[in-house]
């Protein structure tokens, strides 16, 4: 294969690139973890590490939230339709291979169940959700006792309230009392999905989470033509490899077929086509499809931290919200949406691992991996004071405590008042950046 090469090298040479001497390649990881193939497919990790102690003396009184929806199908019903579309012509011109025959049967068998349910939660999604608030009760009670007050809100996409409305029932399950006011509003989008056109620094060229305008489309364009080898794969399924030509351009069929199986994933169910793939061919498809996250929502600097930059709306929302709160006795301010506002909040407030930009595009898979903002990933910021008054702030990823790169005798434990510093000048950065970039042109 023509790769085969060059996935070897940068398979074990990119372990120089590793922060320490003992970190795994991305590669690596995904040999140990093979469902991590699925990029933003992967799945919540239910049972997260253990967290730091609280300094003596500071209990938890308020929490400050943003989570992706959970779990769902692909995000759109076509390419469910496609693919079957594809299979049906195929197995009536009689061009599939024995293994595209198997294929064919398995696809079909599992078609009437995912019919019509293009981007709905899947189930596991519905629990993904329930237990990470779980968790969070568990290990902050000192705030949801009694009759709390906290306040949800959700894009107006349906598997985000459904999360959002899994997350809430769980935890008024712990505590009836809890008032808990979810709310889906327009005027929420600009925070709640700044990439949006509710955004006002949004333009429609800068808009969406795959812009076709966007100036790093040629850079992973070239890379999917670099990690496909359509003739190899489709060799194995069709008669004629060149057979898929009819049906479209034959690499992104091939990225599609990729899609589909990270999207089986996340039902948990006996249908899994990842058998389609090599463990080559997936860690590849993996990297392209990491490397647009990389590009789009991450430290590439390609567009000058453009899109990372939208997203100081969320941390504006986080700024803001918590002294309304304080004053309006909140203990909780909940917010769903997708991966890309995580993704770029993370690169924004600079976090170690979010924030490096890459040598070469190759480089960037073992600096910023997608798999690391999973179906149902999120944010927190938990707030702990002492009998003082004195407020310190740890900050969670996927309920792992993070580091920022701020001085803290106590940290992951953060000093509020410095915390507060620090969000303030990126926010003042990002908006610096989207005034002085200009919006990709049309093409």
């Amino acid at each position: 294969m023509k790769n085969l090469t060059r996935f070897l090298l940068t398979a074990f040479s990119a372990a120089l690139l590793s922060l320490t001497a003992l970190a795994q390649t991305a590669f690596e990881q995904i040999a140990a973890d093979p469902l991590k193939a699925g990029g933003i497919y992967n799945l919540y990790n239910e049972n997260p590490g253990p967290c730091a102690p609280a300094p003596k003396g500071y209990k938890p009184f308020y929490i400050s939230h943003y989570g992706r929806h959970g779990a769902r199908y692909l995000s759109s019903n076509s390419q469910f339709r496609q693919i079957r579309d594809i299979l049906l012509k195929a197995k009536e011109d009689d061009a599939l291979t024995e293994k595209g025959k198997d294929f064919c049967d398995r696809y079909l068998k599992m078609f009437p169940l995912v019919d019509g349910r293009g981007g709905d939660l899947t189930e596991a999604g519905a629990r993904e959700h329930r237990g990470i608030a779980q968790r969070m009760i568990d290990r902050n009670p000192q705030v949801f006792r009694g009759k709390r007050t906290i306040d949800a809100r959700s894009t107006d996409v349906p598997r985000c309230i459904i999360s959002m409305d899994n997350f809430c029932d769980q935890l008024k399950r712990n505590n009836p009392d809890l008032r808990i006011g979810k709310t889906v509003r327009k005027a929420d989008m600009a925070f709640l999905n700044p990439h949006s056109k509710y955004n006002p620094d949004v333009t429609p060229t800068d808009e969406g989470y795959n812009n076709k305008y966007a100036y790093w489309q040629d850079a992973y364009k070239q890379m999917c033509r670099e990690n496909t080898d359509p003739e190899v794969f489709f060799g194995r399924l069709f008669k004629d490899w060149n057979y898929v030509s009819r049906f479209g351009n034959p690499m992104d069929l091939e990225i599609l077929l990729y899609y589909l199986c990270c999207g089986t994933q996340c039902m948990e169910s006996e249908f899994n086509f990842w058998d389609l793939f090599t463990f080559e061919e997936k860690c590849l498809l993996w990297e392209a499809d990491s490397y647009r996250f990389f590009c789009s929502k991450g430290p590439d600097d390609i567009q000058g931290g453009r899109q990372w930059a939208f997203c100081w709306t969320l941390a504006q929302d986080i700024l803001d919200d918590y002294d309304k709160d304080m004053a309006e006795g909140r203990v909780a301010r909940l917010r769903f949406g997708h991966d890309i506002a995580i993704m770029s909040f993370m690169t924004l407030m600079g976090i170690e691992g979010w924030s490096t930009p890459a040598p070469s595009p190759h480089d960037a898979k073992d600096l910023w991996q997608d798999f690391n903002i999973p179906m149902g990933a999120n944010i927190q910021f938990i707030f702990y004071r002492n009998r003082r008054g004195h407020v310190l702030v740890r900050f969670m990823n996927n309920e792992n405590d993070i580091r920022f790169p701020i001085p803290s005798e106590t940290a992951p434990y953060y000093d509020w008042n410095a915390l507060r510093t620090y969000i303030q000048g990126r926010i003042d950065l990002a908006r610096r950046i989207i005034a002085t970039t200009e919006a990709p042109p049309k093409k």
